[in-house]
């Protein structure tokens, strides 16, 4: 066991928040290359954002054309263990902030609830998705409601990316304690 002195810092838990990111980089990877055949101009975005049926018809049917209608489904499965990885990781960052002073502490508490924002919303808008694209039909309950929480999760991502950040820097810069 190691002796803690009072100037030893608690240090952030960011190896899941890591490796969430580099699971975000794959799927981006996979998203892009959705679109790689010059007859597909509508991406995983698109579909994510269409809010209705005849929307995520279209968009499925040029990825059935183009060939990239499995790749999709690839892309969209590894978007599911994306966010499963990153939500857990900056859940586990968020309380490790929470165990520190100051501001660090407050922030690890907006992370914490912004994991949380961020893996409901975004396994609903995924999961959604990922049933229409499944069912090779699009739902206008389901694509609605995916489009509808779509601008949540990205408030909810960027407040655990940029909150993990700020905190990191907080940690790194803030004033030693008393």
């Amino acid at each position: 066991m190691a002796w803690e002195t009072g100037l030893t810092k608690p240090k952030p838990n960011l190896r899941w928040w890591l490796l969430g990111l580099l699971a975000f980089a794959i799927v981006i990877m996979l998203s892009m290359a959705v679109m790689r055949p010059e007859s597909v101009t509508l991406g995983i975005a698109e579909h994510q954002a269409a809010g209705s049926a005849a929307r995520v018809d279209e968009i499925q049917d040029q990825w059935r054309a183009g060939g990239v209608r499995t790749l999709a489904i690839v892309a969209i499965i590894g978007d599911l263990i994306f966010i499963g990885i990153y939500g857990w990781g900056s859940w586990l960052a968020g309380r490790s902030f929470m165990a520190m002073r100051g501001s660090a502490r407050m922030l690890g508490i907006l992370i914490a609830i912004s994991a949380i924002i961020f893996l409901v919303t975004d396994y609903t808008e995924t999961l959604l998705q990922l049933v229409q694209l499944l069912g090779e039909q699009g739902s206008d309950w389901m694509a609605a409601v995916a489009a509808t929480v779509r601008p949540v999760k990205v408030a909810a991502w960027i407040a655990t990316f940029g909150g993990v950040l700020m905190a990191l820097a907080i940690r790194r810069f803030g004033a030693p304690p008393a």
